[in-house]
């Protein structure tokens, strides 16, 4: 869902998808070499962990031996990964032809510290190990801002707002994340990265940091001309529909005046068992 960069479940036999792992938690390893070629990856499924992300939308998401994220595939384009100590390469396909190749550079803790394709983006962050700041390397004042608030429920600290800059270092856009009152909290078990990334970077990668504890309910975006004039300020509803593990499984999105935006279907792996 475009109008809104994990979870510990896609690192765990892995490393997230997680965006809602190895990056997402401190404690979390980095990933492994991915082997050449071999039986458990042309028979990736057979490996992926249970509860897994497996479709987006019109993503779908396939995984290696070691449960790390192999292939990200839309419609005619699709993205493969692989991996090497600290180190993810990312490239992407069109109609079968490669266009770009990413790579993401880790720290020790498996947190994305740089992505370099067309352009290099730098990643900082909070003692926490969320993701606070993300700017164009040969372009600083291009960047985009992350800002948290404590939960609700008071014990943890969740992504509240993304500010978007451009290369002139004027605000164009900011996104307001709320996660609804105590009581009508909805916990988020398949956390993925947020749509707030660099154009061309993977939010199913779970190497940004944890965002959020629970699922966003209401989301704001308010535009801005290149005075810092505010253009336009639009909200948005979500509501959610959850699978028996109360992970979500789909995701509607209507703006205040009722609006249709977008419905996400979402799909977890669910091993089948022989009796």
């Amino acid at each position: 869902m475009k109008l809104l960069r994990s979870t510990p479940l896609f690192m765990k036999g892995i490393l997230i998808a997680g965006m809602l792992s190895g990056c997402q938690h401190e404690s979390d390893m980095v990933p492994a070499p991915e082997a050449a070629s071999s039986a458990s990856d042309q028979n990736a499924r057979t490996a992926v962990a249970a509860g897994t992300l497996v479709k987006d939308g019109a993503t779908d998401l396939s995984y290696n031996g070691q449960n790390l994220l192999r292939k990200e595939f839309c419609a005619n384009v699709y993205s493969e990964f692989i991996y090497a100590p600290q180190l993810i390469t990312g490239t992407k396909y069109q109609y079968g032809t490669p266009s770009i190749e990413t790579k993401y550079t880790l720290d020790a803790s498996g947190r994305c510290l740089q992505t370099a394709a067309a352009k290099t983006y730098k990643y900082e962050y909070n003692a926490s190990g969320q993701l606070t700041l993300c700017y164009n390397k040969n372009q600083p004042n291009e960047r985009r801002e992350f800002t948290y608030l404590t939960d609700a429920n008071g014990w943890k600290k969740s992504l509240s707002v993304v500010a978007f800059y451009d290369a002139q270092g004027a605000k164009t856009k900011e996104l307001k994340f709320s996660y609804g009152a105590p009581g009508s909290l909805i916990p988020d078990k398949a956390p993925l990265t947020p749509d707030v990334l660099p154009v061309g970077v993977s939010r199913y990668l779970p190497v940004f940091g944890s965002f959020n504890t629970n699922l966003v309910q209401t989301l704001i975006e308010d535009k801005f001309l290149p005075n810092g004039e505010k253009s336009s300020s639009t909200a948005f509803l979500h509501t959610y529909t959850l699978d028996y593990a109360g992970r979500a499984k789909n995701i509607t999105v209507k703006k205040v005046n009722g609006t249709f935006v977008s419905s996400t279907d979402r799909k977890y792996f669910v091993p089948a068992f022989k009796f």
